[in-house]
C-alpha cells in the first residue's frame, strides 16, 4: 500500500498496486486545514489505512505550520488515539 498526496485537489490517496482503496479530502484556508472526509474501501477496512491517511494529513499540516480542524468523525477519533498530534488542532 502506498500513500499519495494530490495537492491540487486537496486529497491523500491510499493505493494498492495503483488502484485507489482509500481517500482523504481536505481544504486549506487561512493556514487551517479542514479534514472533511476519510474513507477506505470495505474490503480493506480494519487495516488502519484511514488512520494512516489522517496521520499523513496531520504531518503535512505540521510541516506547513497549519492548524487542523477534524470535521469528519474519523479524523476526530485519530486525534483522540494520538494525543501527541493534538498540538495542531485549531
Amino acid at each position: 500500500m502506498e500513500l499519495t498526496h494530490v495537492a491540487d485537489s486537496g486529497r491523500w490517496l491510499a493505493l494498492n498496486d495503483e488502484v485507489q482503496i482509500g481517500e482523504l479530502i481536505y481544504q486549506v484556508e487561512d493556514d487551517v486545514m479542514t479534514i472533511s472526509h476519510a474513507e477506505v474501501e470495505a474490503f480493506y477496512r480494519g487495516n488502519k489505512i484511514a488512520e494512516e491517511l489522517v496521520l499523513a494529513a496531520i504531518h503535512q499540516a505540521r510541516k506547513n505550520g497549519w492548524k487542523v480542524v477534524p470535521a469528519c468523525s474519523f479524523a476526530k477519533t485519530v486525534f483522540e488515539r494520538y494525543p501527541g498530534e493534538q498540538d495542531v488542532l485549531a
